[in-house]
């Protein structure tokens, strides 16, 4: 069992990467939720991080 980098709660598997909310692991409800959403909005230049801070995905 890991534990979400963004809601604390166990999760089973591998996770997700929580970039560019942090840089840890997430289970897949914040990776729909929240990390997903946030790379559109930082991809449309909508957030407040620029596309070079997406490096390393």
């Amino acid at each position: 069992m890991e534990t979400c980098s963004i809601c604390g709660k166990k999760y089973k598997g591998y996770g997700n990467n929580a970039r560019p909310v942090n840089d840890g692991r997430c289970c897949d409800d914040c990776n729909f939720k929240v990390v997903i959403p946030k790379r559109v909005e930082v991809s449309m230049g909508l957030g407040a991080h620029k596309k070079s801070d997406m490096k390393g995905w």
